[in-house]
């Protein structure tokens, strides 16, 4: 199975090729419907083909990827779906565009043009999904399109350390900048979600990540701690790591209880000078606020 993995995470690479070629696809039918550039269909039959044989490979290379596990929520499902369908139409269509009756089919092939770049585009934001989280595109949209999204109101800027709420105006961002595309609901790479508070004390496939008020015995703390050269270290992937200020306070949280939904002037374990002055950094607020 490691040679399937290894060939999958080149799934990743390889489809940049038939998106390239459906895009050129596209507007050489798009234009070849014009007298003046009618000589453009000449190379149309040769686009089909290398787009079919890209799209093939792509869908070989991603039901490989898809063998490692993880990919256990609806992105995951639709991604595969629209990509499967994908590489079958384009190679029916590049069949027909290669053979001695294309003449007969030329009408199609405009509008078989206009359903690559629509399929291409769906399979993309599934699997835009899969890699940044499925939140990744609105996250910062004006409420009312998060709102479509089914996502909750932004919570307003911290204007002082002690109104902070530790998980989800300090913890969680932590996570959602550097951990969620691997560990959502579309991506749970061991089981592990880190989307919400609940999500993280539900761990992972080995169990608890984070043990209340005793960090060394954290999985959580101790995974990102690590060298980075260490194949246990995460993030994975060489993914932009948290910082060493950001470790040190997720220690602090889980020391203090792992506190959520209150506020910092609530919590029994109070931040040191040395934390407070990393906490108050990480929240963007200046000394006294």
């Amino acid at each position: 199975m490691g040679l399937i993995y290894f060939l999958g995470r080149f799934h990743v690479l390889v489809l940049h090729i038939p998106i390239g070629l459906i895009v050129a696809i596209f507007f050489l039918e798009l234009l070849s419907r014009k007298e003046k550039y009618r000589h453009l269909q000449s190379a149309s039959a040769f686009l089909w083909v290398a787009a079919s044989v890209s799209a093939i490979l792509t869908v070989i290379l991603g039901y490989m990827h898809f063998a490692e596990g993880g990919f256990t929520g609806p992105s995951g499902a639709q991604h595969r779906t629209f990509g499967t369908a994908l590489g079958i139409i384009i190679t029916v269509v590049a069949v027909l565009r290669s053979s001695r009756f294309a003449p007969n089919y030329q009408p199609v092939f405009f509008p078989a043009a206009v359903l690559m770049v629509f399929l291409a585009t769906i399979a993309g934001h599934y699997g835009g999904n899969l890699t940044h989280g499925s939140t990744y595109l609105v996250e910062y949209a004006p409420q009312p399109v998060r709102s479509l999204a089914g996502l909750p109101a932004r919570r307003p800027p911290v204007e002082s350390l002690a109104s902070a709420d530790p998980f989800l105006d300090l913890v969680g961002p932590m996570f959602q900048s550097r951990c969620v595309s691997c560990h959502n609901d579309d991506k749970r790479e061991g089981e592990l979600v880190l989307t919400t508070y609940d999500a993280l004390m539900r761990g992972g496939e080995n169990g608890a990540v984070v043990v209340r008020e005793r960090p060394q015995f954290s999985d959580l703390l101790n995974r990102i701690t690590l060298p980075s050269t260490d194949s246990a270290f995460m993030p994975a992937e060489g993914k932009t790591p948290l910082t060493e200020a950001q470790a040190e306070i997720i220690e602090w949280w889980i020391a203090a209880g792992l506190p959520n939904a209150t506020t910092m002037d609530q919590v029994e374990l109070q931040p040191d000078d040395e934390i407070e002055a990393l906490i108050r950094a990480e929240l963007g607020l200046a000394v006294g606020d």
